[in-house]
Formats: C-alpha cells, structure tokens, sequence
C-alpha cells in the first residue's frame, strides 16, 4: 500500500524478502515525483534495502506476517527523510559495532554488521528510538 499526501509517502511492506521489488519500484518513482537523481535514489535505496533485509532476517522470533513501515519526507531543505518502522524485538543498530571485520580478510570475517555499517556511511544522519513496542530508524 502506497499513500501519497504532499510531500510525505507511506509504504508498508512484509517482512519478506519478496518485497524488496516493492521497495525499489516505489523508490524509483520517488526519485522521479520529487525530481531526485537517479545516482541518489541509488544509494538511498541500497541503504534502505540493506536496513530493511536486516528486519526481516533479524527482527522476529516467529513465523508470522508483520508490517514494515517506510515513510519519506520531502521538505521544503531539499532533502529526504526516510523512517524505518517495526514491531520486532528491540534492536538499536546504532550499537552494533562492526569491530575489526572491515579489516580481517573474507575468510576470517564474522557474518553481519557490514549492511548496517554501509548504510550508515552512505546516509548524513541517522538516529535510533524504542517507541511503543516498535524499532524507529530516522
């Protein structure tokens, strides 16, 4: 479902990974109402998608269906901000340190932490808060 009112869009999304296709279409569009760069849809969608594929993986102890919410803000500074909504387990992404894996060599790496970290390093600020039994990413 997408509702577009101004210059705010809501996209709520499964938490599978076959909504990966959704979120990308929907940002594509994005780029094209709001006139933004296809280059900066790039990378906004790369960080949303790694952000994203570790709520689905990481977030829920269960099986069932849940709601990821996606909201876009447009305002009138020229940038875009971009919420991160869900129900699972409280999880601050911010605190999650990549430690030395950026420079061990592949085969030595842990597995995980380096989405977080690339989505970090390609947005200008991030911020992290539980409200409400949900996960809230700014």
């Amino acid at each position: 479902m997408v509702n577009k009112t101004h210059e705010t869009i809501k996209i709520q999304l499964l938490n599978r990974l076959d909504e990966l296709e959704r979120l990308a279409a929907a940002m594509d569009q994005l780029g094209k109402d709001w006139g933004i760069p296809a280059n900066y849809i790039m990378e906004l969608n790369l960080a949303v998608e790694e952000l994203f594929t570790n709520i689905v993986f990481y977030a829920y102890d269960d099986q069932e269906q849940h709601e990821i919410e996606i909201l876009f803000e447009h305002p009138e500074t020229g940038c875009v901000l971009i919420t991160l909504s869900d129900d699972g387990k409280a999880f601050n992404p911010l605190e999650n340190p990549t430690g030395d894996n950026l420079v061990k060599s592949l085969e030595e790496r842990e597995i995980g932490g380096l989405g977080i970290h690339l989505a970090r390093k390609m947005v200008s600020h991030i911020e992290y808060k539980r409200l409400d039994g949900r996960n809230i990413l700014l």
